[in-house]
């Protein structure tokens, strides 16, 4: 798809979980839309690879957003390269697939500490700097459909988008007399790497497909469509809410 927006103009975002998926997607969109971007991410070697021809409009710092130092460290690098912070794309997750009774303490320690925890890492960050400076910014954060449904073995991952969707009414509510809006938005199955095990598995696959009544995955470009209007102007009057995007997913 091709679109033809300037809504960024001028503005700073941050992205985290950048170097691939919706992330990925997600800052080359606002590349394209007019913002100075910085992305973060683990994989600072993949960060590179991918926005190298890109250096004059983008800041890439390797961060792990479940590790406060790390977080508060990048939030200090993307201020004093860019000088302020307008929009935050709270993006980073993992995934685990395991049952109930098999899932150790590591593997949901390690899903509630990069979806929630990092969420709220870097949320609390960027809102002190916002608040600090009087920027009338925005939070978007990524929840996901797993926030509203369930499927099997993916319950560290549902835990953890449901508390996304619940901080974001918390911070919405607190933000609000700061002028900063806070959303987040749910995507169902998209073609990225974070699906691949779903993708992948015919029986998992066939499932999954079954339940969306648009009988198809989601692609990326559909996904940051959303996260890039609520954390637009577009959207000045949108706080609180999670905006589901998963194919009528949700119906069943």
């Amino acid at each position: 798809m091709r679109y033809e927006y300037h809504r960024y103009e001028g503005k700073v975002c941050v992205v985290t979980g950048a170097a691939n998926g919706l992330g990925l997607n997600l800052t080359n969109r606002l590349i394209d839309e007019g913002a100075l971007v910085a992305a973060l991410d683990i994989e600072g070697d993949t960060l590179g690879k991918e926005f190298g021809a890109r250096r004059d409009k983008i800041l890439c710092v390797t961060c792990d957003v479940a590790v406060k130092a790390q977080v508060d460290d990048a939030v200090t690098q993307v201020v004093d390269r860019f000088g302020r912070i307008d929009v935050l794309f709270n993006n980073a997750g993992i995934i685990g697939r395991q049952s109930l009774l098999d899932t150790t303490e590591e593997q949901w320690r390690r899903v509630i500490d990069v979806n929630l925890n990092g969420v709220f890492f870097v949320a609390q960050a960027v809102l002190r700097h916002m608040v600090d400076r009087e920027i009338h910014g925005v939070v978007v954060n990524t929840s996901s459909v797993a926030s509203a449904i369930v499927s099997p073995n993916t319950g560290a991952y549902s835990a953890s988008k449901g508390g996304v969707s619940m901080f974001t009414k918390f911070a919405a509510l607190e933000m609000a007399k700061y002028g900063i809006r806070v959303c987040a938005y749910g995507p169902g199955t998209h073609v990225t790497r974070i699906t691949e095990g779903t993708r992948n598995d015919p029986e998992r696959c066939a499932m999954f497909l079954r339940n969306i009544p648009m009988g198809r995955f989601g692609e990326p470009d559909e996904a940051t469509s959303v996260a890039l209007f609520l954390g637009s102007d577009e959207a000045s009057y949108c706080t609180g809410q999670t905006w589901i995007e998963d194919g009528g997913n949700c119906l069943f």
